[in-house]
């Protein structure tokens, strides 16, 4: 399944904003998890949205998006 730079750039966001959440503390912590919350949320919204477009399941496109985000490993 081809996935969209959208959904891996939106990947990329929700893992970088829980990132920041994870490493900060006190009032930084709740801006951080309100960003982190919306771009999950948008994550979400973008997952759902082309597993409609495509006929898949969300699942389906989550682990796809999971795979796309991934560094690729060979075999040696």
């Amino acid at each position: 399944m081809d996935i969209p730079r959208r959904l891996v750039e939106l990947k990329r966001a929700a893992e970088a904003a829980d990132n920041r959440y994870r490493s900060n503390s006190g009032e930084n912590a709740t801006v951080a998890l309100a960003v982190w919350s919306d771009a999950t949320a948008a994550l979400v919204h973008g997952i759902t949205a082309y597993a409609e477009e495509q006929g898949a399941s969300r699942q389906e496109v989550e682990r796809a998006v999971e795979r796309a985000t991934r560094p690729h490993t060979t075999a040696d």
